[in-house]
């Protein structure tokens, strides 16, 4: 039987302290923060991790959606991402398609951190604080 696939607390806890660049405003009151990078935290090239975020994107199809830029606080790693206007679930199974292991996921202006693996869930806190400040 083959060993699952879990994710380390370390890696929680980056996923967790998360900071968003959005390149437009995008008020919706529930929304996914969602990508296709590096698939199961595997570090792909840029073109491979374009290339699958171009695939997640088709999938989006009538769904309101923005580019939003995911990373740590200071920016120095950063994820091409997408705030898209899709409920939780239809989020989670995206995610899974693309084998991500957890995705964020804006209610009310509070941001979670919704695992793709198992049902663990953070809340995160307000938006506002995590939204990317140069300097």
């Amino acid at each position: 039987m083959g060993q699952k696939h879990v994710i380390d607390d370390v890696l929680w806890q980056a996923y967790a302290s998360t900071h968003f660049l959005f390149y437009q405003d995008f008020n919706v009151p529930e929304y996914a923060i969602i990508t296709a990078w590096n698939p199961k935290s595997r570090l792909l090239s840029y073109q491979d991790n374009r290339s699958n975020n171009e695939q997640l994107c088709q999938c989006f199809s009538d769904n309101y959606w923005a580019m939003v830029l995911a990373g740590d606080k200071a920016f120095e790693w950063v994820e091409e991402s997408f705030a898209v206007a899709i409920c939780l679930e239809l989020a989670l199974n995206l995610a899974r398609q693309f084998e991500q292991n957890a995705i964020f996921y804006v209610r009310d202006e509070t941001v979670f951190l919704h695992s793709c693996i198992d049902s663990r869930c953070d809340e995160l806190g307000a938006l506002s604080e995590r939204i990317y400040v140069s300097g």
